[in-house]
């Protein structure tokens, strides 16, 4: 197939596109998901980019979310994805690009062959990653980051270059948290991935939950230890004389939240981006800031993390590979909780 048919260069939709398109569903009143090859093609605002979708990731959870955003009841989910520019209202894109970046939840998703992305989500793929691999990193990508860097303050400021960066020059600027210890909870999930990777180019000591089949993929990607939680609660890590941390970092919740706080070191920092995050009942530990936040999507920050990627700084983890017509499966295998990295839809053959 010629993806060039689909390009148009004065921002009108191309009557090349086709009427209608494969799509996942997700249906809001009886939580099940379908497959139709009916669905309408997208219209995009002057502020989004309409996108053909080569590739796009679950998150897991995503389907829990209808109570927290105002989804019609055919909803489409899924909202980290990679594809080629169609149509484009700013001179930041062009048809024809290869752009990926996370559309925010409270609109339509991209398990579908044709869909919206805003400008401002949107960024360019670096030249080191390939199309199904950039679809897994825009969620986690943000979300480690904004944990890390903002919300932790790892670096003591969230100034973009008092955060690991590449300058002007292209050289890598590292280091920024040395003598820093941080752990991370669900090390081996999709963010926990990014998480430890950020943590370490910071020149932090780095350790992280995970199952024994996963440690040597994380020692692998630079992590300093990691805990066993099938075998070793992090109260019991630190009872055995171990150093507290300056952050924690849940990327799991329940009881796993709850026994990291006895991680955390006075007047350190506990960041959660699972649902239920709360304090423990004889309250926290003297000095620690703690929060429970959002992700933003934001593309000028993914261009930036996309440059560390470019200098082969960054792994992006994709777990398993999926078609659109293997929903159930795929979906399933995000639930189960044992996915390394994300799992991904390949929507596209095209590259």
């Amino acid at each position: 197939m010629n993806r060039n048919k689909y390009f148009d260069t004065t921002n009108t939709m191309p009557s090349s596109l086709p009427t209608t398109q494969r799509a996942i569903l997700f249906n809001t009143t009886s939580n099940t998901l379908s497959l139709t090859t009916t669905s309408s093609i997208p219209t995009p605002t002057s502020t989004e980019l309409l996108i053909r979708v080569h590739s796009t990731a679950i998150t897991n959870g995503e389907l829990t979310w209808a109570s927290f955003v105002n989804w019609p009841e055919l909803h489409v989910p899924c909202y980290d994805v990679s594809g080629t520019v169609i149509t484009s209202p700013s001179s930041l894109f062009k048809p024809g690009d290869l752009v990926y970046g996370r559309v925010m939840a409270n609109r339509e998703g991209t398990a579908r062959e044709f869909a919206t992305i805003l400008v401002s989500e949107a960024a360019i793929i670096p030249k080191e990653l390939v199309m199904l691999d950039a679809a897994s990193v825009p969620m986690s990508a943000h979300t480690a980051w904004q944990a890390l860097f903002e919300q932790g303050l790892l670096t003591g400021s969230f100034d973009e270059n008092s955060v690991p960066h590449a300058n002007e020059k292209g050289e890598s600027v590292l280091g920024q948290a040395k003598g820093k210890r941080v752990l991370i909870l669900g090390a081996a999930g999709g963010v926990g991935l990014m998480a430890v990777q950020f943590a370490k180019l910071a020149g932090a000591w780095v350790a992280g939950t995970a199952s024994s089949k996963n440690e040597q993929y994380l020692k692998d990607l630079g992590i300093d230890e990691v805990v066993d939680y099938t075998k070793m609660s992090v109260e019991q890590y630190v009872a055995a004389g171990n150093n507290k941390f300056d952050l924690v970092f849940d990327c799991v919740g329940g009881k796993s939240m709850m026994d990291g706080w006895y991680g955390v070191k006075d007047n350190g920092a506990y960041i959660s981006v699972v649902p239920g995050f709360k304090e423990p009942e004889g309250g926290k530990p003297v000095g620690v800031r703690s929060t429970w936040f959002v992700m933003e999507a934001r593309g000028e920050e993914l261009s930036r993390i996309g440059r560390l990627f470019e200098k082969g700084m960054l792994k992006a983890t994709v777990d398993s590979v999926w078609r659109l017509e293997d929903f159930e499966d795929a979906f399933g295998k995000t639930a189960s909780g044992h996915a390394r990295g994300k799992v991904v839809f390949k929507v596209s053959d095209e590259e």
